[in-house]
């Protein structure tokens, strides 16, 4: 048995036993799938409802199915003009791969594409450092890269529901591979155009944050007795209570930073020295005072004030703000691309075995999803030519292998198979 059919039997017979009931207004969604290797291999797909899509993944158990976040009159019509859409959701996608975590450097590798260079190494490389050629990387995720990804997807939807209002229409799934997806569902978005959900995108981004449209550094007016401190270089800031969108992240930042009483992280965000940030400190409570009154006050003396709170402030913005290809990867595309199609939640991802599944959104911090999202039972598969790094599934860690024969439980042994860091094993002792 080749390995294409033996995970399509796998497939097949999960299908047979769990219904999907995860898309809503199923009938409107355009649908594509994929196949062995390949994530996308038709589209323009439909279903009238939930046991015709189940039906199908029994009948057919794709590799991979997606459905579209827009709304269709016709959702099979071609091309895709022809479809009329009604609206379209919001959708975000999270990827561990982007995140900088140390782990990487233990189960992420690279090797040189050249043919003839046989350079190789540990990490995450964009090029060779022999001959300057692409590397070509092996990408893997552990419990610390994708704890980090969901710490950090709970950013976003702190910022559609704190700064947007959007409370309902929220859902989370776990991609099945290295992330996480948020759905935002409803009439409140799903009229939005592609220029509105840029303006979306830039506001949780900070792109081009005016900092003074949103009332810091206007120069502050001693006179007639708004402070009772006589500190000079001080500035103008919301005053607390008042605050709202990024003034308050801002100033909820700055003065989280004070009343943490961390010496380094001061001096670090202030751009000072850890002696000048001692000094700080001593009058934090009055610079607190102050700032929750509406002052950038500075009653320290040889710190230049404009500076610090300038360093300070975009340090802040830096932690907030959801970032594109550092520290917090987001698919800015398909925040945009009102046609795009994605993984249907809770069908299993072809090229790891687990499951996309869907949880509530107060579990996002405490789901495991090399764990809550294994789905394939234990019993032991003969793989062979397995190599892979030290990984983690269902609360057991495996390897590492290097060119080897093993014997794996039934979910790692097609986590390793879909990704083709190994190759099947029949009972001849004969490898497919």
């Amino acid at each position: 048995m080749d390995t294409k059919l033996f995970l399509t039997q796998q497939l097949r017979s999960y299908y047979a036993g769990h219904e999907v009931k995860t898309v809503p207004e199923i009938a409107s969604r355009e649908f594509g799938i994929g196949e062995f290797g390949r994530k996308i291999s038709s589209r323009h797909l439909s279903f009238r409802s939930a046991s015709e899509l189940n039906q199908f993944l029994h009948e057919r158990a794709p590799f991979y199915i997606s459905y579209s976040n827009a709304l269709y009159k016709l959702p099979s019509a071609r091309p895709m003009e022809n479809k009329h859409m009604l609206g379209a959701d919001l959708i975000y996608e999270f990827d561990a791969d982007e995140i900088k975590t140390e782990c990487k450097l233990s189960h992420d590798s690279w090797k040189c594409s050249s043919r003839t260079c046989l350079a190789s190494g540990k990490g995450r490389l964009q090029l060779c450092p022999e001959c300057g050629c692409g590397a070509e990387l092996d990408e893997w995720v552990c419990p610390e890269c994708l704890s980090e990804t969901a710490k950090q997807s709970t950013r976003l939807i702190s910022f559609l529901r704190d700064d947007f209002g959007l409370f309902e229409g929220i859902a989370v799934n776990f991609s099945g591979s290295k992330g996480f997806h948020i759905h935002v569902r409803g009439n409140s978005v799903r009229g939005l155009s592609k220029p509105a959900r840029l303006e979306l995108l830039d506001y949780i981004t900070a792109a081009n944050l005016d900092m003074a449209a949103i009332g810091f550094f206007g120069d502050f007016d001693f006179k007639g007795g708004k402070s009772d401190s006589k500190a000079k270089n001080s500035f103008i800031c919301p005053k607390k209570r008042d605050a709202k969108g990024w003034a308050k992240r801002i100033l909820d930042g700055v003065l989280a930073a004070f009343e943490e009483n961390d010496v380094p992280k001061i001096a670090v965000m202030g751009g000072i020295t850890t002696n000048k940030a001692e000094l700080l400190l001593k009058d934090k409570n009055k610079i607190i005072r102050h700032i929750e009154n509406g002052v950038l006050a500075f009653p320290t003396k040889g710190i230049d004030a404009n500076n610090f709170w300038r360093n300070f402030t975009k340090n802040v913005v830096d932690e907030e703000k959801i970032e594109f290809g550092r520290g917090l990867e987001v698919d800015r595309h398909t925040s945009m691309d009102i046609n795009k199609i994605i993984r249907v939640p809770n069908t299993i991802h072809g090229s790891t075995g687990l499951l996309a599944k869907e949880f509530q959104v107060e579990k996002l911090n405490s789901f495991e999803p090399l764990k809550d999202a294994v789905v394939f039972p234990e019993n032991e598969i003969k793989i062979q030519n397995v190599v892979a790094p030290r990984f983690y599934l269902k609360g057991k860690w495996f390897g590492p292998f290097s060119a080897e024969e093993v014997s794996l439980p039934l979910y790692a042994a097609f986590y390793l198979l879909a990704r083709g860091s190994a190759s099947l094993l029949d009972s001849r002792g004969v490898g497919h």
